[in-house]
C-alpha cells in the first residue's frame, strides 16, 4: 500500500477516534514502602482515607508499630477499634506499647471517641478502623460528623487515618487504596517481609471535593 495512502488513513483514524490517539500521561509512581509506614506520610491536620481490606490494614498496623527492641515509655498512636476487632496478641508487647487501644462496638462511638482524640492536641496520629462495621450503619453516619473531625484535626494538627472497604469520607485529603495479595506460602513469613507485598496507588484532592 502507498505510504501516502497509509497516511490518509491514520489521518482519518485521527480525526474519527481522537480519544484513543491522545497522548496520555505516564502513571504515577508508586509511594515507596518506607514512606508509606511512617506517620509523616499523612499530612498533619488533615483527615486521609485508606481503603482496603484486612491483610493490608493489618500490614499497615504492622509497619506503623514497626519492630522496637523494648517497650514505648508513652503510645505514639491511637487505634480506635470501630468493631473491636484488633488482636494484641499478634504483635509484640513491645510493638503495643506504641499504641493505644480504644475499643468500639458501634459507629456512632467510634465518632465521638475519635472527635474527643483529634481534640487533644496531644495525639499526633489518630487511626479510625471503620473497616469491619457494617456498610448500612457507616451510611447512616451524619455527613457533617467528617467534617466536624476535619476542623477538629486542622486545629489541633492531628493526623487522622480513616480505614474502610470503600470511600466514606467527603473531606478527605488523601485518598490511598491499598491491596496485600499473600498466599499460603506467606502463612510462615516473618510479617517484615510481607510489608513489601501492600500496593497501592495515591489520590490526592482538594479537602472541598
Amino acid at each position: 500500500m502507498p505510504s501516502n495512502v497509509v497516511e490518509l488513513l491514520r489521518r482519518q483514524l485521527r480525526e474519527k477516534f481522537p480519544e484513543a490517539h491522545a497522548v496520555r500521561p505516564p502513571p504515577e509512581p508508586e509511594t515507596p514502602v518506607e514512606n508509606l509506614f511512617s506517620p509523616r506520610f499523612f499530612p498533619a491536620g488533615e483527615i486521609s482515607e485508606v481503603l482496603a481490606g484486612g491483610s493490608a490494614l493489618s500490614l499497615l498496623l504492622a509497619g506503623l508499630l514497626g519492630n522496637p527492641d523494648a517497650p514505648a515509655p508513652h503510645p505514639e498512636l491511637v487505634w480506635v477499634d470501630g468493631a473491636d476487632r484488633f488482636d494484641p496478641a499478634s504483635f509484640t508487647p513491645a510493638a503495643c506499647s506504641r499504641m493505644l487501644w480504644v475499643r468500639c462496638r458501634r459507629a456512632p462511638d467510634m465518632l465521638k471517641a475519635a472527635d474527643l482524640l483529634v481534640r487533644d492536641g496531644n495525639i499526633p496520629l489518630v487511626l479510625l478502623d471503620a473497616a469491619a462495621l457494617p456498610r448500612r450503619d457507616l451510611d447512616a453516619l451524619p455527613k457533617s460528623s467528617w467534617w466536624r473531625l476535619k476542623h477538629g484535626a486542622g486545629r489541633s494538627g492531628c493526623r487522622l487515618v480513616v480505614l474502610s472497604r470503600f470511600p466514606l469520607v467527603p473531606c478527605a485529603a488523601l485518598r490511598l487504596p491499598l491491596t496485600a495479595r499473600l498466599s499460603l506460602d506467606d502463612l510462615d513469613r516473618p510479617r517484615e517481609e510481607l510489608l513489601g507485598k501492600v500496593r497501592r496507588q495515591e489520590q490526592r484532592r482538594s479537602a472541598g471535593a
